[in-house]
């Protein structure tokens, strides 16, 4: 059920640059983060990264969005996070939309999901048509990944 408040949400893109030093670019990070308020219960916060199509989600009490954006300066706090482990991790999303019972507020995550994938203009202005409002309240559009497994098209 969707029976949260958006209060914020955030992304960016880290590595995406030419590093000299190696010789060649970095892998791109795409990190988004959405802070939902439960109807009944504690505001937390969701982290998706993605790295070569690969997810990972995180389920936070406290936003961890400044920590992908500077890894160097929260190199202890991100090998805590990495350590307790993700909510969620795959080579794609299919395992995640075909087993998601259980997860709190999932539609948060569809929700971060689309933000994630979507261009670059049209997730800023959905997120500010959104923000304020209950998940309920909104309608959030299938991602790409997500109309590829619908569509059988993701090969896991």
């Amino acid at each position: 059920m969707g029976h949260a408040v958006i209060k914020d949400t955030k992304y960016q893109i880290v590595n995406a640059r030419v590093d000299q030093a190696s010789g060649g670019p970095d892998a791109p990070i795409l990190v988004a983060e959405v802070e939902l308020k439960p109807s009944n219960g504690v505001p937390f916060f969701y982290t998706l990264i993605e790295c070569e199509g690969f997810p990972m989600v995180y389920k936070t009490e406290q936003s961890v969005f400044d920590w992908w954006m500077n890894p160097n300066e929260h190199e202890s706090e991100l090998d805590d996070l990495q350590d307790a482990g993700p909510l969620y991790e795959g080579e794609s999303y299919a395992d995640f939309f075909e087993n998601h019972e259980g997860i709190e507020c999932y539609e948060g995550l569809r929700y971060l999901i689309y933000v994630m994938r979507t261009g670059w203009d049209e997730a800023e202005a959905y997120i500010q048509a959104t923000k304020g409002k209950n998940l309920d309240e909104i309608e959030i559009p299938s991602s790409d990944v997500e109309e590829e497994w619908e569509n059988g098209e993701d090969e896991d």
